[in-house]
């Protein structure tokens, strides 16, 4: 879980654990990542690494 700058350091962006992308991350489990995407409009899953096809959370 990549979380933003700042105070509030809100979750930004999700990555899978082996992704070089994340920068400010912590570890998340695949609950609270899958509880994140699905319900925080503002993050997203990083486009590399696509975490929401591991966790099986595509649109599509």
């Amino acid at each position: 879980m990549e979380y933003g700058i700042g105070v509030r350091r809100t979750p930004e962006r999700v990555h899978t654990g082996d992704c070089r992308m994340g920068s400010r991350g912590r570890p998340a489990t695949a609950q609270s990542v899958r509880e994140i995407l699905l319900t925080v409009p503002d993050v997203v899953a990083c486009p590399l690494c696509r975490p929401d096809c591991e966790l099986v959370l595509l649109d599509t």
